[in-house]
Protein backbone atom coordinates (compact mmCIF):
# COMPACT_ATOMS: atom_id res chain seq x y z
CA UNK A 1 0.00 0.00 0.00
CA UNK A 2 1.25 3.50 -0.89
CA UNK A 3 2.62 5.45 2.08
CA UNK A 4 0.10 8.31 1.92
CA UNK A 5 -2.76 5.85 1.40
CA UNK A 6 -1.78 3.77 4.40
CA UNK A 7 -1.51 6.86 6.60
CA UNK A 8 -4.90 8.10 5.40
CA UNK A 9 -6.39 4.67 6.14
CA UNK A 10 -4.95 4.79 9.67
CA UNK A 11 -6.51 8.20 10.19
CA UNK A 12 -9.91 7.04 8.95
CA UNK A 13 -9.82 4.10 11.36
CA UNK A 14 -8.75 6.38 14.19
CA UNK A 15 -11.36 9.09 13.53
CA UNK A 16 -14.08 6.41 13.38
CA UNK A 17 -13.04 5.20 16.85
CA UNK A 18 -12.84 8.81 18.00
CA UNK A 19 -16.41 9.50 16.90
CA UNK A 20 -17.60 6.33 18.65
CA UNK A 21 -16.00 7.41 21.95
CA UNK A 22 -18.21 8.41 24.91
CA UNK A 23 -17.22 12.08 24.67
CA UNK A 24 -18.08 12.41 21.00
CA UNK A 25 -21.28 10.46 21.47
CA UNK A 26 -22.22 12.96 24.18
CA UNK A 27 -21.76 15.76 21.65
CA UNK A 28 -23.56 13.93 18.84
CA UNK A 29 -26.55 13.06 21.02
CA UNK A 30 -27.05 16.63 22.22
CA UNK A 31 -26.20 15.80 25.84
CA UNK A 32 -23.17 18.08 25.99
CA UNK A 33 -23.56 21.05 28.34
CA UNK A 34 -21.93 24.45 28.67
CA UNK A 35 -20.14 23.13 31.76
CA UNK A 36 -18.70 20.28 29.67
CA UNK A 37 -17.50 22.71 27.01
CA UNK A 38 -15.91 25.04 29.56
CA UNK A 39 -13.99 22.12 31.04
CA UNK A 40 -12.87 21.04 27.57
CA UNK A 41 -11.56 24.53 26.79
CA UNK A 42 -9.45 24.48 29.96
CA UNK A 43 -7.79 21.25 28.83
CA UNK A 44 -7.38 22.46 25.25
CA UNK A 45 -5.47 25.42 26.67
CA UNK A 46 -3.14 23.12 28.57
CA UNK A 47 -2.21 20.91 25.62
CA UNK A 48 -2.21 23.65 22.97
CA UNK A 49 0.32 25.75 24.86
CA UNK A 50 2.85 22.90 24.56
CA UNK A 51 2.37 22.11 20.88
CA UNK A 52 4.62 24.74 19.24
CA UNK A 53 7.56 23.73 21.45
CA UNK A 54 6.96 20.02 20.93
CA UNK A 55 7.05 20.53 17.17
CA UNK A 56 10.27 22.52 17.44
CA UNK A 57 11.73 19.74 19.60
CA UNK A 58 10.98 17.13 16.93
CA UNK A 59 13.10 19.07 14.43
CA UNK A 60 16.13 18.67 16.73
CA UNK A 61 16.21 14.99 15.74
CA UNK A 62 16.12 15.51 11.95
CA UNK A 63 19.19 14.04 10.26
CA UNK A 64 20.66 14.02 6.75
CA UNK A 65 18.24 15.25 4.11
CA UNK A 66 15.57 15.58 6.82
CA UNK A 67 17.27 18.86 7.73
CA UNK A 68 15.94 20.38 4.49
CA UNK A 69 12.51 20.36 6.18
CA UNK A 70 13.57 22.14 9.38
CA UNK A 71 12.70 25.65 8.20
CA UNK A 72 9.24 24.60 7.02
CA UNK A 73 8.67 22.64 10.23
CA UNK A 74 9.65 25.55 12.48
CA UNK A 75 7.50 28.02 10.51
CA UNK A 76 4.59 25.64 11.06
CA UNK A 77 5.39 25.49 14.78
CA UNK A 78 5.48 29.29 14.98
CA UNK A 79 2.03 29.47 13.37
CA UNK A 80 0.65 27.43 16.28
CA UNK A 81 1.77 29.98 18.87
CA UNK A 82 -1.19 31.71 20.49
CA UNK A 83 -3.75 28.98 19.87
CA UNK A 84 -3.82 28.28 23.60
CA UNK A 85 -4.91 31.87 24.11
CA UNK A 86 -7.81 31.34 21.72
CA UNK A 87 -9.08 28.60 24.03
CA UNK A 88 -8.82 30.97 27.02
CA UNK A 89 -10.55 33.74 25.07
CA UNK A 90 -13.40 31.34 24.27
CA UNK A 91 -13.62 30.45 27.95
CA UNK A 92 -13.71 34.13 28.90
CA UNK A 93 -16.45 34.72 26.30
CA UNK A 94 -18.54 32.24 28.29
CA UNK A 95 -18.19 34.45 31.36
CA UNK A 96 -15.49 32.41 33.09
CA UNK A 97 -12.64 33.88 35.10
CA UNK A 98 -9.53 32.52 33.37
CA UNK A 99 -7.05 34.03 35.83
CA UNK A 100 -6.06 30.77 37.47
CA UNK A 101 -6.10 28.47 34.42
CA UNK A 102 -2.46 29.09 33.37
CA UNK A 103 -1.32 28.49 36.94
CA UNK A 104 -2.85 25.04 37.45
CA UNK A 105 -2.00 21.51 36.37
CA UNK A 106 -3.90 19.85 33.53
CA UNK A 107 -6.03 16.79 34.20
CA UNK A 108 -4.30 13.37 34.05
CA UNK A 109 -5.94 12.54 30.72
CA UNK A 110 -4.63 15.79 29.27
CA UNK A 111 -1.08 15.27 30.46
CA UNK A 112 -1.20 11.80 28.86
CA UNK A 113 -2.00 13.41 25.50
CA UNK A 114 0.79 15.95 25.96
CA UNK A 115 3.33 13.39 27.16
CA UNK A 116 2.87 11.04 24.22
CA UNK A 117 4.59 13.21 21.55
CA UNK A 118 7.46 13.95 23.94
CA UNK A 119 7.88 10.19 24.40
CA UNK A 120 7.59 9.48 20.67
CA UNK A 121 10.19 12.11 19.78
CA UNK A 122 12.69 11.43 22.54
CA UNK A 123 12.43 7.69 23.17
CA UNK A 124 11.03 6.12 20.01
CA UNK A 125 11.16 7.15 16.33
CA UNK A 126 10.94 10.97 16.12
CA UNK A 127 9.42 10.74 12.63
CA UNK A 128 6.44 9.12 14.33
CA UNK A 129 5.63 12.58 15.72
CA UNK A 130 4.07 13.24 12.32
CA UNK A 131 1.24 10.89 13.31
CA UNK A 132 0.41 13.04 16.34
CA UNK A 133 0.44 16.12 14.16
CA UNK A 134 -1.54 14.41 11.38
CA UNK A 135 -4.44 13.56 13.68
CA UNK A 136 -4.57 17.05 15.21
CA UNK A 137 -4.48 18.76 11.81
CA UNK A 138 -6.96 16.47 10.02
CA UNK A 139 -9.52 15.97 12.79
CA UNK A 140 -10.96 19.52 12.67
CA UNK A 141 -10.94 19.75 8.88
CA UNK A 142 -12.69 16.38 8.65
CA UNK A 143 -15.46 17.08 11.15
CA UNK A 144 -14.98 20.49 12.77
CA UNK A 145 -18.13 21.94 11.23
CA UNK A 146 -20.28 19.19 12.70
CA UNK A 147 -18.62 19.70 16.10
CA UNK A 148 -19.43 23.42 15.90
CA UNK A 149 -23.06 22.72 14.95
CA UNK A 150 -23.42 20.42 17.96
CA UNK A 151 -21.97 23.05 20.28
CA UNK A 152 -24.22 25.77 18.87
CA UNK A 153 -27.24 23.55 19.49
CA UNK A 154 -26.04 23.17 23.08
CA UNK A 155 -26.15 26.94 23.53
CA UNK A 156 -22.51 27.82 22.95
CA UNK A 157 -22.32 31.26 21.28
CA UNK A 158 -20.29 31.85 18.12
CA UNK A 159 -18.04 34.17 20.13
CA UNK A 160 -16.81 31.16 22.14
CA UNK A 161 -15.88 29.00 19.13
CA UNK A 162 -12.78 30.81 17.88
CA UNK A 163 -10.40 27.92 18.60
CA UNK A 164 -12.55 25.43 16.70
CA UNK A 165 -13.27 27.77 13.79
CA UNK A 166 -9.58 28.61 13.43
CA UNK A 167 -8.61 24.97 13.14
CA UNK A 168 -11.49 24.08 10.85
CA UNK A 169 -10.27 26.63 8.30
CA UNK A 170 -6.52 27.21 8.78
CA UNK A 171 -5.75 23.52 9.12
CA UNK A 172 -6.75 22.99 5.48
CA UNK A 173 -3.40 24.57 4.56
CA UNK A 174 -1.68 22.56 7.27
CA UNK A 175 -3.11 19.37 5.74
CA UNK A 176 -1.14 20.20 2.59
CA UNK A 177 1.96 20.66 4.72
CA UNK A 178 1.37 17.20 6.18
CA UNK A 179 1.41 15.72 2.67
CA UNK A 180 4.80 17.32 2.07
CA UNK A 181 6.20 16.17 5.41
CA UNK A 182 5.15 12.61 4.62
CA UNK A 183 6.77 12.75 1.20
CA UNK A 184 10.02 14.19 2.57
CA UNK A 185 10.39 12.43 5.93
CA UNK A 186 8.67 9.04 5.88
CA UNK A 187 11.44 7.06 4.22
CA UNK A 188 11.25 3.54 5.68
CA UNK A 189 8.67 0.97 6.78
CA UNK A 190 9.71 1.71 10.35
CA UNK A 191 8.90 5.40 9.82
CA UNK A 192 5.54 4.52 8.29
CA UNK A 193 4.64 2.16 11.13
CA UNK A 194 5.62 4.81 13.69
CA UNK A 195 3.42 7.44 12.03
CA UNK A 196 0.40 5.11 11.80
CA UNK A 197 0.87 4.05 15.42
CA UNK A 198 1.03 7.67 16.56
CA UNK A 199 -2.20 8.48 14.71
CA UNK A 200 -3.94 5.63 16.56
CA UNK A 201 -2.57 6.66 19.94
CA UNK A 202 -3.34 10.35 19.47
CA UNK A 203 -6.94 9.72 18.48
CA UNK A 204 -7.52 7.52 21.52
CA UNK A 205 -5.77 9.91 23.91
CA UNK A 206 -7.64 12.92 22.56
CA UNK A 207 -10.95 11.14 23.16
CA UNK A 208 -9.83 10.32 26.71
CA UNK A 209 -8.83 13.96 27.26
CA UNK A 210 -12.33 15.09 26.27
CA UNK A 211 -13.93 12.46 28.49
CA UNK A 212 -11.70 13.44 31.40
CA UNK A 213 -12.73 17.07 30.99
CA UNK A 214 -16.43 16.18 30.90
CA UNK A 215 -16.11 14.04 34.02
CA UNK A 216 -14.30 16.88 35.77
CA UNK A 217 -17.19 19.21 34.90
CA UNK A 218 -19.57 16.80 36.63
CA UNK A 219 -17.31 15.88 39.55
CA UNK A 220 -14.63 18.57 39.87
CA UNK A 221 -11.32 17.56 41.37
CA UNK A 222 -8.94 19.78 43.27
CA UNK A 223 -6.53 21.55 40.92
CA UNK A 224 -2.98 21.78 42.21
CA UNK A 225 -0.84 24.80 41.45
CA UNK A 226 1.72 24.25 38.71
CA UNK A 227 4.65 25.79 40.54
CA UNK A 228 7.08 25.69 37.61
CA UNK A 229 4.68 27.93 35.64
CA UNK A 230 4.00 30.29 38.54
CA UNK A 231 7.72 30.73 39.22
CA UNK A 232 8.37 31.94 35.68
CA UNK A 233 5.60 34.55 35.57
CA UNK A 234 6.55 38.11 36.52
CA UNK A 235 2.97 39.43 36.36
CA UNK A 236 0.29 39.23 39.02
CA UNK A 237 -2.29 36.44 38.76
CA UNK A 238 -4.94 38.80 37.36
CA UNK A 239 -2.51 40.18 34.77
CA UNK A 240 -1.52 36.66 33.73
CA UNK A 241 -5.11 35.63 33.09
CA UNK A 242 -5.93 38.84 31.20
CA UNK A 243 -2.80 38.56 29.07
CA UNK A 244 -3.32 34.89 28.32
CA UNK A 245 -6.89 35.47 27.09
CA UNK A 246 -5.99 38.53 25.00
Amino acid sequence: MHTATKIRSSFEDSIARFHASPALQTLASGRITLAHYKAILREIYHYAKEDPQIQALAAVYFRGDDRDSVKMFLKHAISEIGHDRMALADLAALGEDVTEVPLTNPLPTTIALTAFPFYQVQYANPIGYLGYLYFLEHMPTAAGRSYAEGLLRAGVPESALSFLHEHTTVDVAHNKLMDEYIQRLVRTEADLDAVCYAIDVTGDLYALMLQGAMEDAERPRRRAVRHEEVARFVSSASEIGSRAAA
